[in-house]
């Protein structure tokens, strides 16, 4: 038997796996731990420009020209965070939907044999 939060998982993942399945919903709602994510990486060179500059002037002379290169690579990564975090998420919670309606119909399967055995 299916505990009561174990059934309203079931509810509410029967309505949202299909919006929730879409690339975009997934991005939507990944996009707010992503930007947390690329944040931190912001703060930690802001970090060295201010607390390092000797070394940021030593890297910055080097690497002028691939800075267009940095803020892509920065924003591929957030993108890439917020999509395949939620995309992780999704899957999790739908292996449980799927584990917990073969528990649902194993134990509805054994109630009604029960119920026939009784019968008899």
């Amino acid at each position: 038997m299916l505990s009561d939060s174990e059934n309203r998982f079931i509810t509410h993942w029967e309505n949202v796996r299909i919006p929730y399945s879409t690339t975009s919903s997934k991005f939507k709602r990944g996009l707010p731990m992503a930007l947390i994510f690329g944040g931190s990486l912001f703060l930690s060179l802001i970090g060295v420009y201010f607390f390092s500059p000797e070394w940021y002037t030593k890297i910055s002379q080097r690497a002028n020209s691939s800075m267009f290169a940095i803020i892509i690579g920065f924003f591929l990564s957030i993108l890439f965070f917020a999509y395949f975090k939620m995309h992780f998420k999704w899957e999790m919670d739908e292996q449980l939907y799927n584990e917990l309606k073969a528990k649902q119909k194993k134990y509805l399967e054994k109630t009604e044999e029960d119920k026939k055995q009784l019968d008899n």
